[in-house]
């Protein structure tokens, strides 16, 4: 078990039921793209925290775990994912109302006043509109009874987004590899923190890689410190970011100059 990680019953999963194959299809994942990619990921970006990826199904997967306890939100769903694969009924995303309208559960139309509160909750101080800003907030839209989660070395399913935690550092480097990264539905657009779910919800729209410096409901639910930021990933680019973290060879010398220009940002360049 990897330092900082708790066991599976504390994370609120319940054991699968293991086919008689399941120990040879174990096996079979671990030499599958995902695995590559997440060595990738961890030897060259320096990722602290293991990637996790999602995808829609109707029902759990045979060797997947359910669920033993609610989750709180939709984001802490992803923290599960970073230990185990599990599958998790519609049902299960309707702890956070904004939450489980990202996830396309709860309709906007439903309980406007507890979708507003939520937003109240999770966002900073500013002026904005909820209705409008619960209208605009993006959303999945497949027609699935849940979701599936996991680590994404341990994924058998077709990985349909990947979230990633990273320090702008490590952006700017995955920035080179893939091209613009989406704030909101512009790729040239300004800062989106309010929800930090949507984020997933636009990589899938846009078959992109999408951006947020996260929500304070975020923040909370989840423990991840403000350094790192929430990264969507689009299923599609996965192999493009595979073969270009392999093919870049100055990552070392990137992370280093963004990481000075980040130092002298903050110092006011002095």
């Amino acid at each position: 078990m990897r330092q900082g990680q708790t066991s599976a019953a504390s994370w609120g999963l319940r054991l699968p039921e293991r086919t008689s194959d399941h120990r040879r299809q174990r096996r079979r994942r671990r030499y599958m793209n995902q695995h590559k990619l997440t060595g990738l990921l961890a030897e060259k970006l320096h990722l602290d925290l293991p990637p996790v990826v999602l995808g829609f199904a109707d029902e759990c997967p045979d060797g997947a775990y359910t669920l033993a306890k609610p989750p709180p939100s939709f984001c802490v769903l992803w923290r599960w994912g970073e230990d185990r694969v599990f599958w998790a009924p519609a049902s299960e995303h309707v702890g956070c109302a904004i939450g489980g309208m990202v996830a396309g559960f709860v309709s906007a139309d439903d309980n406007p006043s507890e979708l507003a509160a939520a937003l109240a909750e999770m966002c900073e101080e500013g002026e904005y509109d909820p209705g409008e800003e619960i209208a605009a907030t993006a959303r999945f839209s497949h027609q699935s009874a849940g979701i599936v989660y996991g680590p994404l070395w341990e994924f058998t399913l077709d990985p349909l987004v990947m979230v990633m935690w990273a320090t702008l550092p490590q952006i700017g480097v995955l920035q080179e590899v893939v091209g613009n990264i989406m704030w909101r539905e512009n790729p040239r657009g300004a800062v989106f923190t309010r929800p930090a779910c949507s984020v997933l919800a636009i990589a899938d729209a846009h078959e992109a890689v999408a951006m947020s410096t996260g929500c304070a409901g975020m923040r909370a639910y989840t423990g991840i410190p403000a350094k790192y930021m929430l990264t969507a990933i689009h299923g599609s680019k996965l192999a493009e970011i595979e073969e270009g973290l392999g093919a870049k060879t100055d990552i070392e010398e990137r992370l280093k100059f963004y990481e000075e220009q980040l130092t002298a940002g903050m110092s006011g360049g002095t």
